[in-house]
């Protein structure tokens, strides 16, 4: 009899296991959404000081923001990547003397996929809750650029310092960004920014990471990469 009910009890205890790893898998799938945006990232589109300086607005379709972590799952090393081509963002150059002002950038970050829909779905409702309407779309809002040359041409590689106001969720963080950008012709440029973050900066505990998790452990600092083309603002 006594080994019966120590049956019951375990069976009963695996079964309470179960349905709560079940409602948890039910709430992240339903709370996470699909990850569609409610609209195109809109930004603050820069306006030239001089005349003789030249905007450029982001291509959307040939951009590209991604963020870079490293984690240990299912017991092995793991690279976790995200994108999303949901980016607007302007700059503008003037060529005698040298000048590049850079514009807002925005990142529909609800858009963001990896290469798991748990994950994604996970990220929209407990990291970024970016399935909130408040939270879909991050920023960054630069103060200052450094390492401008005294003359620009076509076919120059800047190499810039880029400091300003980065906005994720409802935290603001002041982060410098190192942004090369190519003049490519007079009507287009190209560029890369990339930064190192920590989830402490940005105010994110990282959910259900050790113990039984199947994540055992997420590194506490995340690359923020930003690849675009942009083009002539006629």
């Amino acid at each position: 009899m006594r080994a019966r009910n120590v049956v019951r009890v375990i069976l009963g205890f695996v079964a309470l296991v179960v349905v709560a790893g079940i409602g948890f898998f039910a709430y992240v799938w339903f709370s996470g959404g699909t990850g569609e945006p409610s609209r195109e990232a809109e930004a603050a589109a820069v306006e030239p000081a001089s005349a003789d300086s030249v905007a450029y607005d982001v291509i959307r379709d040939e951009s590209q923001a991604r963020f870079v972590i490293d984690e240990v799952l299912r017991g092995q090393p793991n690279t976790v990547v995200g994108t999303t081509n949901q980016i607007a963002g302007s700059v503008a150059i003037q060529t005698q003397p040298g000048a590049v002002e850079i514009g807002e950038f925005v990142i529909n970050v609800r858009s963001i996929r990896t290469d798991d829909e748990v994950r994604d779905r996970t990220i929209r409702s407990m990291i970024l809750e970016s399935n909130r309407d408040e939270f879909e779309f991050s920023s960054f809002r630069p103060t200052s650029v450094a390492g401008v040359p005294d003359t620009i041409a076509v076919g120059d590689t800047l190499d810039l310092a880029v400091t300003g106001d980065l906005t994720v969720r409802d935290v603001t963080t002041e982060t410098t960004f190192d942004m090369t950008i190519r003049v490519d012709s007079a009507d287009r440029i190209s560029g890369l920014a990339t930064t190192t973050v920590t989830w402490a900066e940005l105010d994110i505990t990282i959910p259900y990471v050790g113990g039984d998790s199947i994540v055992a452990s997420v590194a506490e600092s995340l690359d923020l990469e930003l690849e675009f083309a942009a083009r002539r603002r006629e």
